[in-house]
Parts: structure tokens; C-alpha cells; sequence
């Protein structure tokens, strides 16, 4: 298939922004603990690429997402440099619940798991129940993001924002008691 594991058990290669932290669960897994940041995979920056990820909420209030094409992190405000990522790559949505913070209301396409956040709502609801296992296929290929889960197309994103072009990868913890899992996190590279 082409695909290289970004995760090998280790956080090798991965480095922490912003409050909160992630835990190795296993051998092959990584959860997401405490308040709002991300952890990103340092060693390479990718263009074009397909990313798959397997997530798996405990709650319906958990919060979390993919963050991809963001600049490096690490400035002399780790506390807050996680909102680079934010401003400036793309976050594909984990939030049953499609909550948006602007109008303090749930049920948000824009918002919900599998959404390009605040950019491409998410037109279908493919996400399995609370507890199970799913799948992001997230295709990134020059202005676009598609998003595929569970074999279910459910966000297209097809315009330019005038975001990078090339960046990072990372997951996101959002808030105390918000408890997201991922494993089997694997890149391929189409340039």
C-alpha cells in the first residue's frame, strides 16, 4: 500500500504543544488527556499525501481531531503555540455532539466528526457508536481535503484558504475529561 506508520508505540518523533498531554495505552495506542493542545509528528513536514488514523471516543462530550499542513510549533509560548496550527492548517473534526463555540450550540455540520473544522461541514454522519472503533481516510492533495470515514465520504474541501500547502501532522486534546484514543496512524506520500 505504501503507507509508513507515523506512531511506533513510542512518542518518539512526537512533541506535545499547549496544556494537556497523551498517554501510550499498549503498545499500539495513543489517548488524549487533560486540557487543550496537540501533538504533533515533528520529523517531516508532507504536501500531498493520504493519512489514515483509527479513533475511538469514550463520551459524547469528548472533543479531539487531525490536524494537518501546519507550521512548526515549539515557540517561546508553548503554552498558546498550538493555536498556530489552528490558524493556519486544517483540523478534521471528533465531536458527536457538532458543538459550535461561536453560538454555544450543538448540532453544527461544520462542527461535527468529520468536518473540516469551521470549512467544510461534514454532510453525513458515518461515525460508529461511542466505544467502537472508526476510520479516517483523510486525502490531501493541493487546496483540497477529502474526508473519508468509515468507507463514507463525509467532507470536501476543495478551495483555496490560502493555508500551506505543506506542513505537519498532529492530534488534538481538547479538554479535561475528554478522553480520545488513536492507533494505527499511517502516512502515504503522493508527492
Amino acid at each position: 500500500e505504501g503507507f509508513q506508520s507515523l506512531f511506533d508505540g513510542t512518542l518518539t518523533g512526537w512533541q506535545m504543544a499547549g496544556s494537556g498531554h497523551f498517554a501510550v495505552v499498549g503498545s499500539d495506542i495513543l489517548e488524549s488527556a487533560g486540557g487543550i493542545g496537540l501533538l504533533w509528528y515533528t520529523p517531516e513536514e508532507f504536501g500531498d499525501f493520504i493519512l489514515k488514523v483509527d479513533w475511538r471516543s469514550s463520551g459524547v462530550f469528548d472533543n479531539s481531531g487531525v490536524f494537518l499542513r501546519f507550521p512548526a510549533l515549539g515557540s517561546t509560548d508553548p503554552a498558546n503555540d498550538w493555536r498556530l496550527a489552528v490558524d493556519q492548517g486544517y483540523e478534521v473534526q471528533i465531536d458527536a455532539r457538532g458543538y459550535n463555540p461561536d453560538t454555544n450550540t450543538t448540532g453544527s455540520p461544520s462542527h461535527s466528526t468529520g468536518a473540516v473544522y469551521g470549512l467544510a461541514p461534514a454532510t453525513q454522519q458515518a461515525a460508529r457508536r461511542i466505544g467502537e472503533w472508526n476510520r479516517f481516510e483523510i486525502q490531501v492533495m493541493g487546496d483540497s481535503v477529502n474526508v473519508i470515514l468509515n468507507t463514507t465520504p463525509v467532507s470536501s474541501l476543495m478551495r483555496n484558504t490560502g493555508r500551506p500547502l505543506k506542513g505537519h501532522v498532529g492530534l488534538q486534546n481538547h479538554h479535561p475529561g475528554s478522553r480520545v484514543q488513536f492507533r494505527n496512524i499511517r502516512i502515504r506520500r503522493l508527492s
